[in-house]
């Protein structure tokens, strides 16, 4: 009767330990399914997130590397109205011989810095064309003409940059693409502020 009893509970202390080892590894098997769904949702967020940022800052950077040849082309357009002044006598400064700190993928405060330089120069070249008529031609003509079609384009590039700029900066702001954008180097992108000093110069006259 005893060796019977005995039995009796080790098979039920045999059956609890199994049972409990069936739940712990059930346990386990379900912590395991929930945190590769927890890695494969964080995956997800993150990739998505990434992939928007990069959009976002591509569009900015290729706005920005148009600004970045309208001002080459304003450098381009004066040593090219320069020569064509010296050879009719007209003696030109140094400063307006400067070159400015041209490369591609130019951050906004540089392109602001060669942009004033180069309007700059521009309006010097235009004063120096006025108190010299006898220089003007057609060539001439072209060339100052050429300065409007670069302030038009300008004016719509600024603006292009700007609002993908603005878009960028505004996404990375906000959880967690902020987080990612840190990760990942990407800092806000500063405003390009185009100004026409040419109007303002007509209105103050």
């Amino acid at each position: 009767m005893f060796s019977v009893l005995t039995n009796t509970v080790y098979l039920t202390e045999t059956e609890n330990v199994s049972s409990t080892s069936d739940m712990t590894r059930i346990l386990f098997e379900a912590l395991g399914v929930f945190t590769l769904i927890f890695i494969v949702f964080v995956g997800v967020i993150y990739l998505r997130n990434l992939m928007q940022i990069s959009e976002l800052d591509n569009k900015a950077k290729n706005s920005g590397g148009h600004i970045d040849t309208l001002i080459w082309d304003m450098n381009f357009n004066k040593n090219k109205i320069i020569p064509i002044l010296e050879e009719a006598g007209i003696k030109i400064s140094a400063d307006l011989k400067k070159e400015p700190m041209l490369s591609l993928g130019m951050s906004p405060a540089t392109q602001l810095y060669n942009f004033n330089m180069m309007q700059d120069a521009e309006l010097a070249l235009k004063d120096l064309i006025k108190e010299n008529p006898s220089v003007k031609s057609e060539s001439l003509d072209t060339l100052l003409a050429k300065y409007d079609e670069i302030h038009t384009e300008l004016a719509l590039a600024a603006t292009k940059y700007n609002n993908a700029a603005k878009n960028f900066n505004s996404y990375i702001k906000h959880f967690p693409a902020n987080l990612i954008a840190q990760y990942r180097n990407k800092l806000s992108r500063s405003q390009f502020i185009y100004v026409d000093k040419r109007n303002t110069e007509k209105t103050t006259d």
